[in-house]
C-alpha cells in the first residue's frame, strides 16, 4: 500500500480532457495512487472506465482505490477500496472485500477519529487541512489537527484538501504518510509537470530528513 502521492478524481476536472490520457500523464509524473471518484456517472460507464484504468495502473505499478463502490472495486479487483460516514459501514465492507483489498476511511474531525480507532480500516484520509474549491461542502481542520491526528492513531493517515506542492513540507512535517490531492494535479493543463513538482516536493522533504537525522 503506497499512498504517498495520492491522486482523487473528480468530475469537474473531466469536462473537456480524456480521462485515461490525463491519468496515463499523472502516473508518468510520479502519482504511486489513483482514486477513482465519479458522481455522475451511470455504473456501466464507471465499470468500463475502471477496466481499463486497472489495466493501465497495473502496467505501472500503481495502486488503484474505488471510492464508495464496493462492488466496482470487487468486479475490477481494485487494490482498495474508500468509503466515508455516508456509505457502507467499513466492517460489512470488510465482510464483502476479505482480505483482498484494503480499506480507506474519511474523516473530518478529531472527534471523528476517535471513533474509527476500532474498524477494519487500513487507512485514514484525513482532511480538510486547508481550505479547498473542489468540496463545497468541506470542513476545515488545519494543520494542528493533523500533527495531532497522527498521535492518535496507529493507522497511517493520508492528508487532503488544499494540498499543493509548496505545502508538501508542512504536511509530511505533520506526520502525513500521503498527500491526497485533486486540483493540485488536475487544476493545471500540464498534468505530468504538475505532479513531478509534487514529488519533487515530497523528495526535498524526505532528503532533509535524511540529513539532518
Amino acid at each position: 500500500m503506497n499512498l504517498s502521492i495520492y491522486l482523487v478524481t473528480d468530475d469537474a476536472y473531466f469536462k473537456d480532457r480524456d480521462l485515461v490520457s490525463t491519468i496515463e500523464q499523472a502516473i508518468q509524473g510520479g502519482i504511486t495512487a489513483l482514486q477513482y471518484r465519479f458522481k455522475n456517472k451511470t455504473s456501466r460507464q464507471m465499470y468500463e472506465e475502471l477496466l481499463v484504468l486497472r489495466e493501465l495502473t497495473k502496467r505501472y505499478n500503481v495502486e488503484l482505490v474505488v471510492n464508495d463502490r464496493v462492488d466496482l472495486a470487487l468486479a475490477v479487483s481494485a487494490d482498495g477500496v474508500h468509503v466515508g460516514e455516508n456509505d457502507l459501514p467499513p466492517d460489512v465492507v470488510r465482510k464483502l472485500v476479505g482480505d483482498k483489498m484494503y480499506i480507506g476511511y474519511s474523516v473530518n474531525s478529531l472527534e471523528k477519529l476517535r471513533e474509527v480507532e476500532h474498524l477494519p480500516i487500513d487507512y485514514i484520509g484525513f482532511g480538510s487541512i486547508y481550505e479547498t474549491s473542489t468540496k463545497k461542502d468541506y470542513k476545515l481542520v488545519g494543520i494542528e489537527a493533523l500533527r495531532q491526528a497522527v498521535k492518535m492513531t496507529s493507522k497511517p493517515i493520508v492528508a487532503i484538501g488544499g494540498i499543493t506542492h509548496y505545502r508538501v513540507k508542512e504536511v509530511l512535517s505533520a506526520g502525513a504518510k500521503g498527500i491526497a490531492v485533486v486540483s493540485a494535479i488536475l487544476g493545471f493543463e500540464d498534468v505530468k509537470k504538475a505532479t513531478e513538482e509534487l514529488v519533487s516536493a515530497c523528495r526535498s522533504y524526505y532528503r532533509e530528513k535524511l540529513y539532518s537525522a
